[in-house]
C-alpha cells in the first residue's frame, strides 16, 4: 500500500515531464503563440492526472466494506461482509433508521454547517487539524474541515479494536452490537457532542470497545471510503510508529497509543484521522514529550474545540491550553474551550458567531464576564443558524473563530 502512495508523485511527474518536454521542443522550431497549449489538451492532461491519482487510492475491500456495515449502508464486496448479514432483521431496521436520522441531521445541521464553514473558514482550512477532547467527533470535525489531510483527535476513551462479524454469528450478538452503535451515538447526532460519562460505559464491553468503531462510521457516512486502518504510537521525534496489529502496538508500551485511518472522499486526496486515547492534563502532558513534539512539529496548524468541560479553564490544563495557543494559527471553538481572557488582542483576531448566554447548569464557575461584554456589544457579532456545543439548539450556541496575527 506504501508503494502506491509513492507512486502518485512519480506518475505526476511523468505526465508532466512530458508536457514540459514537448511543448520545450515545440517553442525552438515555432513561435509563442502557435505553441500554447489549448484548452482542450489542459483538460485532457487533468483529466489524465485524476484518473492515476483515483487509481492509485484504493479502497480497502475488508475495511471499507466493515465500516459501511456498522454506518447501516450499502457494503460492495459480499465475501466480506456476506448475505447473512445484510439480510439480518435487526441491521437492516438499525440501517434503515440510521438512514433516516442522517437526512435529518444532514437537513437541519450538516447543510448549514457547509454554508457557514465556506463563508468563514476559508483561511483555517490547513493541512492539519487539531481536536483535543474530541471523543469519537470526526462527524463534525470533517463537516467543518473536509480539506484537512490530517486531523489529530484526541481523548480519554480507549482507541478499541474492529469487530469481526461471519455469517455464523447469531442473530442476539449482532442486534446487540447494532442496539449498542445506536445508543452510542445518540447524544452526538441529537446534541452535537458526546457525553463523556456515556462514553466510559458504552466502550466498556466486548463488542463496542472503543473510538475506532465510530470514527470507521463517521468516515463512510460523511462520504469517504477507507484505504487502510493502522495501530499508531508516537515516537521521541514527534513522529508515527506503524504496528502491524493492535497486539504489537500494546506490548511495544507505548503512552501513546493511537488508530490512524487513511481515507479518501470525492477530491481523491489521500487524508488521515488520528485518534490518541491520552490524558492532556499537567500530570500527564508534561510527561509525555513525544506528544508536545508531535504537536510542535504541527506548528501553525488549526485547533477546534467543542464541548470540551471548560477543561481549559482550569489550572490543571493550562499546559495543552499554552500548547495550542503557541503552535495554532486558527482556533475555532465554543465557549467551552480556551477563555477569551487569554486571546490576547495584539496576537488574535476574534470573530464571534451566534450567543453567548453561560454555560448549561452542569458546569459552575465558568462565566466569562469579558466574553459577555463583546457579545452584548454587537461589534461584529454574525448569527449562527445551526446549533452546536452544550446549547445545542439554534438561536442559543456561540462559536469564536481566532486568527493569530
Amino acid at each position: 500500500m506504501k508503494n502506491r502512495r509513492y507512486f502518485i508523485p512519480f506518475i505526476l511527474g511523468i505526465v508532466f515531464m512530458v508536457m514540459n518536454t514537448s511543448c520545450g521542443n515545440a517553442s525552438v522550431k515555432q513561435d509563442a503563440a502557435a505553441t500554447t497549449v489549448s484548452d482542450s489538451a489542459k483538460k485532457e492532461v487533468k483529466d489524465t492526472v485524476n484518473a492515476v491519482v483515483k487509481n492509485t487510492l484504493p479502497v480497502h475491500p475488508v475495511y471499507n466494506d466493515l465500516a459501511r456495515y456498522i454506518a447501516g449502508m450499502k457494503v460492495t464486496n459480499s465475501a466480506t461482509i456476506d448475505s447473512s448479514l445484510t439480510s439480518n432483521g435487526s441491521w437492516k431496521e438499525y440501517a434503515s433508521n440510521f438512514d433516516k436520522t442522517w437526512l435529518k441531521v444532514d437537513t437541519l445541521k450538516i447543510k448549514k454547517m457547509r454554508t457557514w464553514r465556506e463563508t468563514e473558514l476559508k483561511e483555517a482550512n490547513t493541512k492539519t487539524l487539531f481536536y483535543p477532547f474530541s471523543g469519537a467527533d470526526f462527524f463534525n470535525a470533517n463537516t467543518l474541515f473536509p480539506k484537512a489531510e490530517n486531523i489529530i483527535m484526541v481523548g480519554l476513551e480507549p482507541v478499541g479494536t474492529l469487530p469481526t462479524f461471519h455469517k455464523h454469528m447469531s442473530k442476539d450478538s449482532i442486534a446487540s452490537y447494532f442496539n449498542k452503535v445506536h445508543t452510542s451515538l445518540y447524544a452526538i447526532l441529537n446534541y452535537s457532542f458526546f457525553k463523556t460519562h456515556n462514553m466510559s460505559i458504552d466502550f466498556n464491553n466486548k463488542d463496542l470497545n472503543g473510538t475506532i468503531h465510530l470514527i470507521a462510521l463517521f468516515i463512510e457516512r460523511t462520504g469517504n471510503s477507507i484505504i487502510d486502518v493502522k495501530p499508531v504510537a508516537v515516537d521521541k521525534e514527534g513522529g508515527i510508529i506503524t504496528y502491524k496489529t493492535f497486539k504489537e502496538q500494546r506490548n511495544a508500551g507505548s503512552m501513546n497509543r493511537g488508530v490512524e485511518f487513511d481515507y479518501v472522499g470525492e477530491d481523491n486526496v489521500l487524508k488521515k484521522v488520528y485518534y490518541f486515547s491520552v490524558n492532556l492534563d499537567n500530570s500527564h502532558l508534561n510527561k509525555n514529550p513525544d506528544f508536545v513534539k508531535m504537536i510542535t512539529n504541527n506548528k501553525g496548524a488549526t485547533t477546534y474545540v467543542k464541548s470540551a468541560s471548560y477543561l481549559m479553564h482550569k489550572e490543571v490544563f493550562s499546559s495543552v491550553r499554552n500548547l495550542i495557543l503557541d503552535n495554532s494559527n486558527y482556533i475555532l471553538q465554543d465557549d467551552s474551550g480556551i477563555p477569551y481572557k487569554y486571546f490576547k488582542p495584539e496576537v488574535w483576531t476574534p470573530a464571534l458567531y451566534g450567543t453567548y448566554t453561560g454555560s448549561i447548569p452542569l458546569f459552575t464557575g465558568v462565566f466569562q464576564t469579558d466574553l459577555d461584554e463583546a457579545f452584548k456589544a454587537k461589534q461584529g457579532v454574525k448569527p449562527l443558524k445551526f446549533g452546536i456545543g452544550y446549547k445545542y439548539n439554534v438561536g442559543e450556541s456561540n462559536l469564536m473563530y481566532f486568527r493569530k496575527k
